[in-house]
């Protein structure tokens, strides 16, 4: 072997170990911030992550040590949540969603970050561009924006009578700000009337259900956001109530009860993910790490759910069905 070939090859394998400090492989620190509760998290990204680390080499126990926070879908904790994660020195941190990464970015632009669940990291404000974000995140679009449109299709293919949608949303994310607006242009496209109510909390939903009967809404869409997700059993509840058909954004719902939802597959993007965990760890760059899209939307249908609310689910939909639940 030549000179130059030799030092090739050794490179190559340099990158791929871990580096060894006096004897012993480096410890790899990462910190995990989430906007949700331990529980869900850990079955939606937190698992699938560290699962995935593993088996790029990149194991917790032993060359890997994790800091996880979670604000139980309190959006307003997040900042605080970041500063402890900070303090621990991590050389990346895993921020899945929207709240969480620009909490994360507001206190450090050198820190490595990769989030999962972002619906536009581009109007985020988290990337220059999606081939080449130019800064210090990184990740994969959970594409909630782009499929809001197609979500509106899906309920007036369920329900062809629908004229009046009722939308509940986080007003404190830029992420529902974006996908509101493509619910309202759906909406608007099949004539229908069109009503959005904020809802954060247990609370402010009890008042979105109320405010959604008294206006005779037809249906419902739940937005994309973590206070959704920690209170879906009470929104699921709420919905049961109003005996309307109600489209998700994650297939948990539907498992939980609710009746339909098209969604990517959240811990699948998590794997992919650590993917980019492990390349910044071994030394790549975030800002040359283009962001990737979501390569499946599901559609996932609870028949039980559809026969209590006296619907029949169109033989067209359960065809394209990727689950059904009976």
């Amino acid at each position: 072997m030549n000179r130059r070939a030799f030092l090739s090859a050794l490179s190559g394998s340099l990158l791929a170990a871990p580096v060894v400090v006096r004897g012993q492989a480096k410890v790899y620190r990462i910190g995990i911030l989430q906007a949700g509760r331990r529980e869900d998290a850990a079955k939606l990204s937190g698992e699938p992550f560290v699962s995935a680390l593993a088996q790029l080499g990149v194991v917790e126990g032993r060359n890997l040590a994790v800091e996880a926070r979670y604000a139980d879908g309190q959006l307003e904790r997040l900042p605080a949540l970041a500063a402890e994660i900070l303090a621990t020195k991590p050389d990346l941190i895993f921020a899945p969603p929207s709240a969480a990464a620009s909490a994360v970015r507001s206190l450090t632009s050198t820190v490595p970050i990769v989030f999962c669940f972002v619906n536009d990291p581009v109007a985020a404000g988290f990337a220059q561009s999606l081939g080449r974000p130019g800064g210090n995140l990184t990740g994969l679009s959970n594409f909630s924006v782009a499929v809001a449109g197609k979500r509106i299709e899906l309920l007036k293919e369920l329900a062809p009578k629908l004229t009046r949608l009722c939308a509940w949303y986080n007003p404190d994310t830029v992420n529902d700000a974006a996908e509101l607006r493509e619910v309202a242009l759906a909406a608007a496209r099949y004539g229908m009337q069109f009503l959005a109510v904020k809802a954060r909390n247990a609370v402010e939903f009890d008042e979105a259900a109320l405010e959604a009967r008294n206006w005779n809404a037809d249906a419902i869409y739940l937005n994309t956001n973590p206070p959704t997700f920690v209170n879906r059993k009470h929104i699921i509840g709420l919905v049961a109530a109003l005996r309307k058909p109600a489209i998700y954004w994650n297939a948990t719902f539907v498992e939980d009860g609710g009746l339909i939802a098209y969604a990517v597959n959240f811990p699948d993007l998590a794997r992919r993910a650590a993917g980019y965990a492990e390349k910044i760890l071994r030394g790549a760059k975030p800002a040359d790490l283009p962001i990737e899209q979501p390569t499946r939307i599901e559609l996932i249908i609870n028949l039980k759910t559809a026969k209590a609310l006296g619907l029949t689910i169109p033989q067209s939909l359960l065809q394209r069905a990727d689950q059904v639940i009976e």
